[in-house]
């Protein structure tokens, strides 16, 4: 979506500035939110100035996740940096300088008069000139976001200027506090990823709600706001759960598909709170779908119009201004929403509510790492991550079930960003018992770790000394009772690599067995889990297994097809652009093709209509399974129409 974000605020506060307008302290925490912004919307470009303060921490974010930047001063760089940047010092100047000697960041000179006494307020009209002809003829939307103190209607500043030109023009305006006032908390219940919807029996992408409507709203409230699923990879979140959604002095529950974790923490949310639950039930607009149950339909929800796969730019700004009065009055507190404050007296029911525990003190120390383990894995900031697991292990009131955990969970976010090294370092001091819940999780994730770092790794004896480490730790997972479709599929995947990455340098007796073993793993999580993804892999594994195509092999490779087809399209019933699924049919098509000696047109025509629904990296991994595919011996001339068509 073609998004276009404005961005301004205020500047870093010069030494010995008496009342704080966004001063050196608080510079990481407003990264980290405008960053995590920037993530969730994913922009096409950023429109500003580069001052310190707030427009450096609009740059450094969008470099940082690679969002094209154009700026435009009002002036011309040096005389720019004089003025709005070296009377702040470091660390903005060192952050000015990179950032104006970045090659592909587009910096513009207004030609303004820097004498001039409204300069800075004539070159507000100039960004949002340029945002809008930057939107062109297809009316791209534009957004501003600005970070600066609660506007004083005395002393209107330069930012605030920007904002009212702004919605003058009718741009949603998206409003950061580097500083506020006690924050109030949020907690945000909600399905997330891909899930059934029971009332329509059809698959919703529930993340886009959050990431293009709760977020920026949650920000644009300064609410110090966190979700369920931050909580869940390291095994913990019962508790901490139970203390959001009693201490909360918000909580936003979205209705997208009914699931029973999200009615029991509405539940339990109207039992502790009288007020301040807000409940949204986002409507599709490409079919109508009956009411919720009846249990909260007599309850006041609220909604908007999305898609099933997405909510355009149009949509979430709609979304946006619809709920923006009705968290405004739900944080005042002022109307009761619970049926179960209504219904009872329960008026001695007060929050902040205390665990029972002789050590409240550790209770109180742990909800409070976890909200920094949470916070360093959403910054997606590897050094934020690394530093939080070194305090983890300085800390003393927390058990070591939950330190664990919390390594665990940062691992994950090593592993995410692509630190292989650090996400394996942890992981070693997060080692878990075997009868220890994360002890599943923990070897997944470790075999993980071994995986990549032997993908980037050139060195042959290096590789293998990986990825037998990883093989070592799956043979833990078999033996432990971890025989499922994940480990399996895992398994699969490593010697697969392996196979695409070392095939040049392996004995054709050794490559054969290891398509053998292949094969193996592959049927292993097919036979215990039916899947159409490990269909897939299992009727590829046969074909490169090396075993004779006699009579037994062409019923197994048949039925293997047959039932991983029949899942797959299975599959796009409930969802016809499941683009996974799509691309399972065009692989499984591809495969008998090839087999049978028969053409591959259907194919390429199924692979492009595919390509078609998914996003880059989707089809970057399509693209990865062909090439093994060509590598391994099939038809570099078939295989080249099927790359073309992507």
């Amino acid at each position: 979506m073609p998004l276009i974000i404005v961005y301004g605020g205020s500047r870093a506060d010069e030494p010995g500035r008496v009342t704080p307008r966004f001063p050196s302290d608080a510079a990481d925490a407003v990264f980290t939110r405008v960053r995590g912004l920037i993530q969730s919307l994913k922009p096409k470009r950023l429109v500003g100035a580069l001052a310190s303060g707030a427009d450096i921490a609009f740059a450094r974010a969008a470099l940082a996740e690679q969002i094209p930047l154009h700026v435009l001063l009002p002036f011309d760089t040096a005389t720019f940096c004089q003025t709005s940047v070296e009377p702040a010092g470091e660390p903005w100047i060192a952050h000015y300088d990179r950032i104006t000697r970045t090659s592909h960041v587009t910096i513009e000179d207004a030609q303004l008069d820097p004498h001039s006494d409204d300069v800075y307020r004539r070159h507000n009209i100039v960004i949002l000139d340029e945002a809008e002809r930057l939107a062109g003829d297809d009316r791209e939307r534009v957004w501003l976001m600005t970070i600066r103190p609660k506007p004083k209607e005395s002393s209107p500043s330069v930012t605030d200027d920007l904002v009212l030109r702004a919605e003058e023009r009718g741009m949603l305006a998206i409003d950061l506090d580097p500083v506020p006032d006690e924050p109030p908390t949020a907690f945000v219940v909600m399905p997330y990823g891909k899930k059934k919807d029971p009332r329509t029996n059809r698959y919703l992408d529930c993340d886009p709600a959050f990431h293009r409507v709760y977020r920026p709203l949650m920000e644009d409230f300064d609410l110090r706001w966190t979700r369920a699923d931050l909580q869940t990879d390291s095994g913990i979140i019962h508790s901490s759960m139970l203390l959001d959604l009693a201490n909360s002095d918000l909580v936003l529950a979205d209705l997208s598909t009914i699931n029973f974790n999200v009615a029991y923490e509405i539940g339990i949310r109207h039992v502790f709170a009288s007020r301040a639950t807000v409940l949204v039930d986002p409507q599709i607009t490409s079919f109508k779908r009956p009411a919720p149950p009846f249990d909260v339909n007599m309850i006041r929800m609220h909604s908007f119009g999305r898609g099933t796969d997405d909510i355009t730019d149009e949509q979430a700004e709609a979304a946006i201004r619809t709920l923006r009065p009705v968290l405004e009055d739900a944080l005042k507190m002022a109307k009761a929403d619970s049926p179960a404050h209504e219904w009872f007296l329960l008026e001695h029911v007060v929050r902040p509510f205390q665990p029972r525990s002789a050590d409240l003190q550790r209770h109180q120390a742990e909800a409070d790492i976890r909200r920094r383990v949470a916070n360093a894995t959403r910054s997606a900031d590897p050094d934020a991550m690394r530093a939080e697991a070194a305090k983890l292990a300085a800390v003393g009131d927390i058990s070591d079930f939950t330190r664990r955990a919390l390594w665990i969970e940062l691992a994950s976010g090593l592993l995410t960003e692509g630190d292989y090294g650090g996400a394996r370092e942890l992981l070693e001091r997060a080692k878990p018992a075997p009868d220890d819940p994360l002890h599943r999780t923990w070897l997944h994730k470790t075999v993980m770790a071994y995986r990549r770092l032997g993908e980037q790794s050139s060195d042959p004896a290096i590789q293998r000394e990986f990825w037998d480490a990883a093989k070592r730790y799956l043979v833990e997972a078999e033996q432990a009772g971890h025989r499922d479709s994940e480990t399996y599929g895992i398994w699969g995947g490593l010697i697969k690599r392996q196979l695409q990455l070392q095939r040049a340098d392996l004995d054709d007796w050794v490559a054969q067995s290891l398509f053998a073993e292949m094969e193996q793993r592959y049927r292993s999580g097919f036979e215990v889990d039916p899947e159409y993804y490990t269909g897939v892999n299992l009727v590829m594994a046969l074909r490169r297994s090396g075993r004779p195509r006699d009579a037994v092999f062409q019923r197994e490779f048949t039925e293997v097809l047959t039932v991983s087809r029949f899942l797959a399209r299975r599959a796009l019933t409930e969802d016809s652009r499941n683009f996974w699924a799509m691309a399972t049919v065009a692989e499984l098509t591809l495969h008998e093709a090839l087999e049978r000696g028969a053409p591959t047109d259907e194919a390429v025509r199924q692979y492009a209509d595919a390509a078609r629904l998914g996003r880059p990296d989707e089809i970057g991994s399509v693209r990865f399974q062909l090439e093994f595919l060509r590598a391994c011996g099939d038809s570099p001339d078939q295989i080249g129409r099927i790359l073309a068509a992507l």
